[in-house]
């Protein structure tokens, strides 16, 4: 495959990229398959300088003969890859960033369950970019909630996305770290969102609401939050929206001296927050919409069977299940799926990920099977 400068015409918007995108050093931009979702976008994503060979691959999907189905989970996991050297870089390319925040957004309306599964069980490093993509995944399904435009909800994605970047290097120290903060560790974590904001206005970012959104996603709705200490409506919206889901999916997530907390313990203590550091309305939608046990909850039925929640349903304590073993512990060719609003299915205990088989393919949970028996009763 040999990479060419893109031109006018080589890509489109509204239309999956015909080839992955490099920059002109060769860093991977964006990923075959991914949607841009504006004339302007392309236009200045071109202007920068993209390169690739989108006859290539139409010669070798010709080849091939036939499509392939790609996981929603798996293009999470794409674009957690695509992502790292993006969000790494000391420039970051505002239109590539709202690529790839338009495709989370695009992904989670696809399946918004298997979005929320990577959350649990998608755990590669960096630990830094992982977290602002879990996060940027949560606000998109609660805000999706609140704002029907997307266009309006475009630039609190981009902004979960970049929330962090000032302070990558020291989230990996710190993932690793055992020891207590040192004060240079915690000044720098106070500053992050300010440093972020002029980081981002380097680049190019002028829109208001996605640098209000990184700049104050850690101020609390009680005062006690930073960097300026802003209370109550005078945070941005976004922003408390952006809070709530850092802070769910930072309790989710395993560090070198603890295991990522249970999303129900996560939740409650979130719910316990509410009115302090956590705006009320915000807590009250995120347990609605995450639930007791949501997708890629490792859990324990009555019958003894031990799965994955797979789907939310209206009842948040009741998702559906797929199967992985029986109550012997032996493997379940099939993974059928259960209703836990039945007595013999009712969830019984939550377990950690390592209680899956190592060999499984996670992803698979989320590919329909013949034998699965989908009605009304699943929503």
């Amino acid at each position: 495959m040999s990479n060419r400068r893109l031109v006018p015409g080589d890509i489109q918007h509204g239309v999956p990229l015909p080839c992955d995108l490099f920059d002109h050093s060769g860093r991977l931009l964006l990923r075959l398959g991914q949607t841009i979702m504006s004339e302007s976008q392309v236009a200045r994503i071109l202007e920068i300088g993209v390169f690739g060979d989108p006859d290539w691959n139409l010669e070798f999907a010709a080849d091939e003969g036939h499509s392939t189905r790609v996981s929603v989970f798996d293009r999470i996991r794409a674009l957690r890859e695509a992502l790292v050297p993006v969000l790494s870089a000391p420039r970051i390319p505002p239109d590539v960033v709202c690529a790839h925040a338009a495709e989370i957004m695009e992904l989670c309306r696809l399946d918004p369950d298997a979005s929320l599964a990577t959350i649990l069980l998608q755990r590669a490093p960096p630990y830094g970019v992982r977290q602002m993509v879990n996060v940027a995944i949560v606000t998109e399904i609660l805000l999706s909630q609140r704002e029907p435009d997307p266009a309006a909800r475009l630039p609190v994605i981009a902004a979960a996305l970049t929330m962090n970047i000032a302070m990558l290097a020291l989230q990996e120290t710190l993932y690793h770290q055992q020891a207590d903060l040192t004060e240079p560790q915690r000044a720098e974590i106070r500053a992050h969102p300010s440093r972020a904001v002029e980081q981002l206005k380097a680049t190019g970012v002028t829109d208001s609401t996605w640098l209000s959104v990184v700049g104050q996603h850690h101020e609390a709705i009680d005062g006690s939050g930073y960097p300026a200490r802003l209370s109550g409506e005078t945070i941005d919206a976004g922003a408390r929206m952006v809070s709530a889901a850092d802070r769910y999916c930072a309790m989710v997530s395993e560090r070198a001296y603890r295991s990522g907390a249970f999303p129900s313990v996560a939740l409650r203590q979130i719910f316990l927050a509410q009115g302090k550091s956590v705006d009320v309305g915000i807590a009250a939608l995120l347990v609605k919409e995450i639930g007791l046990y949501p997708p890629g909850t490792v859990v324990q039925l009555a019958n003894g069977e031990i799965g994955v929640a797979m789907k939310r349903t209206l009842k948040s304590g009741n998702p559906i299940v797929r199967t992985i073993l029986n109550a012997s512990g032996i493997r379940l060719p099939m993974m059928p799926k259960r209703r836990t609003s039945q007595p013999s299915f009712q969830i019984t205990q939550v377990h950690p990920l390592t209680r899956l088989p190592s060999d499984l393919d996670i992803a698979s949970i989320w590919i329909p099977r013949e034998t699965d028996l989908e009605d009304e009763n699943d929503v």
